[in-house]
């Protein structure tokens, strides 16, 4: 046997070895290009990263993964998709990373099996299992026709969130430019970071009375509002709240600043910079 392949076999054995001892394996070898990627943990298949490819417009996460269960899609697996319209989701997916679903400009619905635990969706949406949290919201859903004061044709969408969600989570609506309408049930109580980030065409929000807390970035780049009021039992507003929101020149707070947790500059800007004209009124 020549001196190479002896020099071969070690290098298959060593790898071999080492890969033995690990905690998780990348599968790489998923068969081509257009599969999904998966990271085997503790007896859990994680989704690391789907294909983004002209030929694929539906992803399908499976109930399972070699045998194992498929529990987690994880942050930026799945994220600036082309040309994926429909997007499965299996039974066992208990946990999707904040920036796993995020930017996919042309999913028209989410589809979560009927029999998972922990998720669900509704009309598409996801939530959590209890509708409780609203998870993520597809961005191409239920888009119309219509014009802009201009003239010109755009697409906008409208949505109702159920009663009883308490919390909108981490980038739920994230860069949905499509939607221009959105009401807020009274149940909501959390508004998270970028929730709402570069929603730009919505033009009038209401928030809800039971609404204690508006997160970081929550509506940067809403350009569309032009006026707020903030309910008496928001307890703490983060920082950048309202960033390049610069045609929000009126905002009536009805409640105390001295009661409030405010972040730097929470209050509409302009590139981060003061707006002349904005009036913020305390209660």
């Amino acid at each position: 046997m020549s001196k190479k392949i002896v020099s071969l076999i070690a290098l298959i054995l060593c790898v071999c070895f080492i890969f033995s001892g690990c905690e998780s394996v990348t599968s790489l070898l998923s068969g081509s290009d257009a599969a999904i990627k998966y990271e085997i943990k503790d007896g859990e298949a994680i989704v690391k990263s789907v294909p983004n490819k002209s030929t694929v417009t539906k992803i399908v996460i499976p109930d399972e993964y070699e045998g194992v269960p498929v529990t987690k899609i994880s942050d930026f697996s799945a994220t600036n998709l082309e040309y994926v319209t429909e997007f499965v989701i299996g039974k066992n997916v208990k946990e999707i990373g904040v920036w796993a679903l995020e930017n996919n400009q042309h999913i028209t619905a989410y589809d979560v099996d009927d029999n998972n635990e922990y998720l669900c969706d509704i009309d598409g949406v996801i939530y959590t299992k209890d509708m409780k949290t609203l998870l993520f919201y597809p961005i191409a859903k239920d888009l119309t026709d219509t014009k802009d004061e201009n003239g010109n044709n755009i697409k906008i969408s409208k949505y109702s969130i159920p009663d009883g969600v308490e919390i909108i989570r981490s980038k739920a609506f994230y860069k949905c430019g499509y939607l221009a309408e959105i009401n807020i049930p009274d149940s909501v109580k959390r508004i998270e970071e970028k929730a709402f980030f570069r929603c730009e065409k919505i033009g009038k929000i209401k928030l809800p009375q039971a609404l204690e807390f508006i997160g970081k970035d929550a509506f940067s780049y809403c350009y569309g509002l032009t006026e707020l009021d903030i309910p008496s039992n928001v307890k703490q507003i983060d920082e950048y709240a309202f960033y390049n929101c610069t045609n929000l020149l009126t905002v009536d707070v009805l409640a105390k600043e001295s009661d409030m947790t405010l972040g730097e500059k929470w209050f509409p800007t302009n590139n981060g910079l003061d707006i002349n004209e904005l009036k913020i009124n305390w209660k």
